[in-house]
């Protein structure tokens, strides 16, 4: 059986082609458009500007999801310089692979658009992984040094939440190297 970590790797882990999954932010425009992954997701569009009065919470995921584009694409474009044995690089796999895991969770709630809970759940765990990505792209862009985690219990329940368990993606990230 395929992992969740192992089919974001096999298919989407390919530093040689970094792209931004998002082709409309919903913030700069009035929709949402989460692109196809193929094996993970399908694309959604929302019409954010409509869903606002249902769902309150859904201002902060768009915020929360831009911000983590904006994070995967960086972090894919700086690690095709680092070398393979660097610790560094293997860090910073392990913070896009989670953020692809939580477009994956994301998507399905989008595509339902029934619940600000789940929105509200999505937006705890994402936050929390959008804090760890901001500060770790910050050192390291700013002094190249091995990264700690904040959190750790955070960072685990957030991985968890993700369905991509902390102890799984560093024993599949090292394997790639």
């Amino acid at each position: 059986m395929i992992t969740l970590i192992q089919l974001i790797i096999n298919k989407h882990i390919d530093i040689s082609k970094c792209r931004k999954l998002l082709s409309e932010d919903g913030i700069t425009s009035q929709h949402l458009v989460v692109n196809k992954l193929e094996g993970l997701f399908e694309n959604v569009s929302v019409n954010i500007r409509l869903q606002r009065l249902k769902l309150p919470s859904i201002g902060d995921t768009v915020s929360i999801l831009k911000n983590l584009d904006e994070y995967q694409f960086i972090i894919c474009s700086d690690i095709k310089s680092m070398s393979d044995i660097n610790t560094l690089k293997l860090q910073l796999q392990k913070y896009r692979i989670a953020i692809i895991a939580s477009f994956t969770k994301l998507v399905p709630i989008l595509i339902a658009l029934n619940s600000n809970k789940d929105l509200q759940e999505w937006n705890f765990f994402a936050k929390t992984l959008l804090m760890e990505i901001s500060e770790a792209v910050t050192k390291t862009r700013t002094n190249r040094e091995y990264i700690k985690l904040h959190d750790t219990r955070k960072i685990k329940d957030t991985l968890k939440f993700f369905e991509v368990p902390e102890n799984e993606i560093d024993k599949t990230v090292k394997a790639m190297y």
